[in-house]
């Protein structure tokens, strides 16, 4: 005779449905969940566009206010004002300003006074030494000379 295997008694058919169940409603809920954090993530952003948005006017307003400031602060109308009130610079005296030109009686080219040919080895050796002993004349030819400062006498320079 044939023994009969004993059969286990099999589990309820509702595991199975209540499982299905149990992973539809955690994947919904971790989907919410992602949708939430996606959304604060995306209000968190556009708040920080705004105040980006604010502070790159802020600061274009202030840009254009610096360079209106720059092209007043550099006319020379104010400049001049400037130099005669608070530096106590005024035009230089007659006399004072000396033109650029040759210092060499009679030498040079007629152009300008400057020598050539064999004069102009002994000019330079005669410049360089007379520079040392004489003051120099700082003016090119067609330069403005427009203010001076005081002279190291006066008060207004040691500021007393």
């Amino acid at each position: 005779m044939r023994r009969r295997r004993p059969t286990r008694a099999r589990a309820p058919a509702v595991a199975g449905p209540v499982l299905r169940s149990a992973l539809a409603v955690a994947l919904l809920a971790g989907l919410a969940i992602l949708f939430v954090w996606s959304r604060t993530r995306a209000i968190a952003a556009s708040f920080e566009l705004g105040e980006l948005q604010r502070a790159q006017a802020r600061l274009t307003t202030e840009r254009d206010r610096l360079r209106l400031e720059v092209e007043t602060l550099s006319s020379p109308a104010l400049l001049e004002r400037v130099a005669r009130t608070r530096l106590g610079m005024a035009p230089p005296a007659p006399g004072a300003v000396l033109a650029a030109g040759s210092r060499i009686p009679g030498g040079g080219d007629g152009r300008g006074g400057r020598p050539t040919g064999p004069e102009a080895g002994r000019a330079a050796a005669g410049a360089r030494a007379s520079s040392s002993d004489a003051p120099r004349a700082t003016v090119v030819p067609g330069e403005r000379v427009a203010l001076r400062g005081p002279s190291r006498g006066e008060p207004a320079a040691r500021g007393e």
